[in-house]
């Protein structure tokens, strides 16, 4: 059993076999990472999935949202200026690949 599978056993209850192929998980130094890829989702449904990421995960963990830049920045802006989740402890924006943005969730 690996550090993630009771964290993908639940995201597997909630989210569509589609969604949970736009996450990979990965474990960085110490630091459990969810890899959020939203290329393509309209700004409603990447907040939802990503909320229902943060909601489900029940614990400490970094969550990449992969929205991409070069065809609009509605996601970014979304995730910077609307998305409110109490269990969000900061929400990084990379300044040197603006397709991507971090979460901290801390449970």
């Amino acid at each position: 059993m690996n550090n993630f599978d009771n964290i993908q056993s639940r995201l597997s209850l909630i989210l569509t076999k589609e969604d949970m192929n736009r996450l990979k998980f990965r474990e960085r130094k110490g630091e459990k990472e969810i890899i959020a890829d939203v290329h393509g989702m309209k700004c409603n449904k990447a907040k939802i999935f990503i909320n229902n990421i943060v909601n489900i995960v029940r614990e400490a963990v970094r969550v990449i949202v992969i929205h991409g830049y070069n065809h609009g920045t509605a996601i970014k802006e979304m995730i910077n200026n609307e998305y409110k989740n109490p269990h969000i402890n900061k929400i990084i924006s990379d300044r040197y690949n603006m397709g991507r943005t971090d979460i901290l969730v801390n449970f």
